[in-house]
């Protein structure tokens, strides 16, 4: 892309400040503020549509090219008592994932050629680099270190005798050649390692011009590495070598500090989210939570496209004016050979109209970026096509990751930043083509269909978010009649769940008019709220944390499907995710409950006989039911009075039961054979005059449009929101 951006915040108040970091081929660019009011840009609808707004940041701005730097490290500042001159001696634990990927610094601390590091060498070896100032002289093994085993490596340095040690253990149960291997030689030139240089984990900075931007990023674990001075154990005066420093990584698992237990402090931090509450190398098997046994939790996991922060400079800000309108904003960056939109929603400093369109902020964290790399794709046989838009082929070059995604060593990518430019969530952006949905729009683009479609029918709303709803809970809700969700609200934290729940407790009224809702237990780091951490296990998944890995280390608590937690969301919104799928969509056929006095005025306007959604749709092209559906079940909890008013089935075999939903393996679980395979509106009543309504599909809100808003599922929405905002009781 020849201009990129992106903002330091999603979502911003009035009075508060907004900043933007641009990176621009081009010498200058044009920078304007921009409502988004409809930005998918299929003809069949109502078309792109943006309203110009002036602002204080508008105008011509020099352009510069910024980089992006993935991969994750530890970095110790500078002490002249890490120079280790006369001799040391390094040892960890490690993990390795990729061994035969390059080069990968371990233990190291480099200023050029001077210096030195235990290292995985280009052989796939393990290896002691020493830095004489002009040269640096290797000590390899020689044998390959296998991926994904616990290793017991050291090296050491003996100056006064010129030696030096390599040495690796393999901590293995199983019959494996090579179990312990050791090296030992004469060194030529005496180690220098001079200079205000850091000590790296997981990196090196041997081959660059300053130790503040290493590289050599190692794939895997690292666990307890030390450091002595002088050989250790030593060959023969017991005080002739001493404890430097010993890092124990299952301290302050939750920070990005890394605890130094020996006498010195040398304490570190993390850089770019590696991911920690991991099982280290005495992992029993015997607990999956890490607050149970920390010292069994003490490895962190390094990647080499981990990133937390791009850390571009900051082009130009915004001062929210007072009394700015809620909504989805854009600024709309503009060189002579191409353009880029930073969105970001204005939410309300306190509640103005009787609607709240909860927008699913976290959902759109979680899929930043979202590349398709996931056994899923493989499966299903979706190549991607010759031809990819610029922001899939930036996402590419860049190294840019979602949590949908695996990181180059083949493990998920559990945690997400918006500190980096986030390329789907753009307008007219539409799912590539080895996606299920491809070519048809998502999230940021598919819930501005039923934002503009309330503005076509002149409801008033409030846009809040699910960030404003984390922080500020159910005092945020307490204003509104009614709240409506987006398209795909999947991602939940338990802050937000409650919030919901006392809404609902106290009256409020809920129109879901998404699917695969309420799934994920999710997190926002209490340290750094700019990310949210998901891990994975015995849900519909991507990917599938290791074994004793499912807690967030963020916040201590076990991770996976709320559904697990018991908070299915059928308890809250009546239906939950059953399968997802491609291909057309398909339309609702009225059941019995549909003719329930209670459920009258719903259908005002609708014939008895009358197919639901079966005309055009802006996601899959036809069908108002499909993409991503849930369904009814009283097992999980769906509330006895519940009324199912509408099913939509006959899905094709792309549609599958979810994997939560078999126990067994079984031939009749696609949707062609599968009665669990199908998308369930419903309607039930809640205390205190409250009220829920559910459609239980991702593709309902692209059918409001159709025929300029005159069609059953706009009549439908509309009959239902007149009366949850009304004065009028539900039940009348």
């Amino acid at each position: 892309m020849n201009i990129v951006g992106y903002s330091d915040l999603l979502t911003v108040r009035p009075g508060q400040t907004i900043r933007f970091m641009v990176s621009s081929q081009a010498a200058s660019y044009e920078a304007a503020l921009v409502r988004l009011r409809h930005t998918d840009r299929n003809p069949a609808g109502p078309g792109f549509k943006t309203e110009p707004l002036e602002s204080t940041f508008a105008g011509e701005y020099p352009g510069h090219e910024q980089a992006i730097q993935t991969g994750s490290y530890v970095e110790v500042p500078h002490n002249d008592t890490l120079t280790l001159s006369d001799g040391f001696t390094l040892e960890a634990w490690i993990y390795p994932t990729t061994p035969d990927s390059g080069i990968q610094g371990l233990i190291t601390r480099f200023s050029r050629t001077q210096g030195y590091g235990l290292m995985i060498d280009e052989d796939g070896s393990l290896a002691l680099w020493l830095g004489n100032g002009t040269e640096i002289e290797k000590i390899r093994v020689g044998v390959p270190l296998l991926a994904r085993h616990w290793y017991f490596v050291t090296a050491s340095y003996d100056a006064r005798h010129r030696e030096a040690t390599v040495q690796y253990k393999l901590l293995s149960q199983w019959p494996i050649q090579d179990k312990e291997m050791t090296v030992r030689a004469k060194v030529k030139s005496p180690m220098r390692c001079s200079g205000p240089a850091p000590l790296l984990m997981a990196s090196s900075a041997h081959d660059l011009d300053t130790p503040q931007t290493p590289g050599s990023y190692f794939n895997g674990k690292i666990d307890n590495p030390r450091i002595y001075a002088g050989v250790f154990p030593p060959p023969e005066n017991p005080e002739s070598s001493t404890l430097v420093a010993s890092w124990d990584f299952s301290r302050d698992i939750a920070t990005s500090l890394v605890h130094d237990a020996g006498p010195s402090a040398f304490h570190g931090r993390t850089v770019n989210l590696p991911t920690r509450a991991v099982t280290g190398h005495n992992w029993t098997g015997e607990v999956s939570d890490f607050k149970v046994a920390p010292a069994q939790y003490g490895a962190i996991h390094f990647h080499d496209d981990d990133l937390e922060d791009a850390g571009w400079d900051v082009a130009f800000e915004w001062s929210v004016p007072a009394r700015w309108e809620s909504g989805f904003y854009a600024v709309h960056l503009s060189t002579c050979e191409g353009e880029d939109y930073v969105p970001f929603i204005v939410t309300t400093e306190s509640a103005r109209a009787p609607i709240a369109f909860l927008a699913p902020t976290l959902s759109y964290l979680v899929y930043a970026n979202q590349r398709f790399i996931d056994p899923i794709r493989a499966s299903l046989e979706l190549q991607e096509s010759e031809e990819s838009a610029p922001q899939d082929s930036y996402m590419r070059e860049q190294g840019l990751l979602s949590c949908y995604d695996l990181h180059s060593d083949g493990s998920g990518v559990c945690y997400s930043s918006r500190l980096r430019p986030i390329l789907n969530f753009r307008p007219g952006y539409v799912m590539p083509s080895r996606s299920l949905a491809a070519s048809w729009p998502r999230h940021l683009n598919a819930d501005l269909h039923l934002l503009d479609w309330l503005d076509a029918k002149g409801f008033d709303y409030d846009v809040i978010s699910d960030d404003d709803l984390h922080r500020e809970g159910a005092a945020l809700l307490a204003s509104y009649r009614v709240v409506l969700t987006g398209s795909h609200p999947e991602y939940w934290t338990g802050s937000m769940l409650n919030a919901l729940e006392s809404y609902q407790a106290h009256g409020g009224r809920l129109m879901y008019l998404g699917g695969n809702g309420f799934y994920w237990i999710t997190t926002f780091d209490p340290e750094r709220p700019h990310v949210a951490e998901v891990r994975r296990w015995r849900g519909t998944r991507v990917w599938e944390a290791a074994p004793g890995e499912w807690h967030h280390s963020s916040t201590g608590e076990m991770g996976g499907l709320w559904r697990y937690r018991n908070r299915a969301a059928q308890k809250m919104v009546g239906v939950g995710f059953t399968s997802q799928g491609g291909g057309r969509n398909r339309p609702y056929r009225r059941l019995d409950d549909s003719f329930d006095a209670r459920a009258g005025f719903i259908f005002e306007g609708i014939g008895r006989d009358e197919p639901i959604g079966d005309f055009p749709a802006l996601v899959l092209g036809h069908g108002a039911a499909g993409f991503e559906i849930d369904r009814v079940d009283r097992a999980l909890g769906t509330p006895a009075h519940t009324l199912v008013l509408a099913t939509a089935d006959g899905f094709t075999d792309l549609y599958q039961v979810a994997i939560e939903d078999q126990l067994v393996s079984t031939p009749n679980t696609g949707g062609s054979r599968n009665s669990l395979v199908r998308s369930d509106m419903i309607y039930y009543e809640g205390p205190g005059g409250g009220a829920v309504f559910s459609v239980g599909s991702i593709s309902w809100c692209s059918c409001l449009s159709y025929n300029r808003g005159q069609n059953n599922v706009s009549r439908i929405t509309e009959n239902v929101l007149r009366r949850f905002t009304s004065d009028k009781s539900i039940s009348q």
